[in-house]
């Protein structure tokens, strides 16, 4: 089974967006929203409270193409637009070396590092008993 959740705050940047032309916010903007158009995955660019926002959530039985685009399109947009942050949660137990375990994937900076929880890993004995 798989089971992702994912969200990232859009922002064009993390520093003072005063000292950027404005034509390069514009684009880097347009960007995002190209990439967000372009999607083959479902995801929709949202407004909260006037901020840019996306947000995933995807169960299938079996690993599909639509986890690895999720994960490719916040990827894309992290490295477009800088500031951006926000995580995706993602357990696969068919996955051969994580099975037991949720991936986490954080944004961050443009840049996106990989790691594995340790509140709700390992499954097994956290969130589920051993089947016997």
């Amino acid at each position: 089974m798989i089971e992702l959740h994912g969200w990232l705050s859009i922002r064009t940047t993390y520093e003072n967006e005063d000292i950027f032309p404005s034509n390069e916010l514009e684009s880097r903007r347009q960007r995002v929203e190209e990439i967000i158009r372009n999607n083959a995955c479902g995801i929709r660019l949202e407004y909260i409270n006037g901020e840019p926002f996306i947000s995933s959530m995807f169960c299938s039985n079996h690993h599909t193409q639509e986890v690895d685009e999720i994960i490719e399109t916040y990827k894309m947009i992290s490295k477009h637009a800088i500031g951006s942050y926000g995580m995706i949660y993602l357990w696969d137990d068919e996955d051969k070396q994580y099975y037991n375990d949720f991936q986490v994937y954080v944004f961050k900076r443009g840049t996106c590092s990989f790691r594995l929880d340790k509140d709700l890993s390992p499954c097994v004995s956290e969130i589920e008993d051993k089947i016997i």
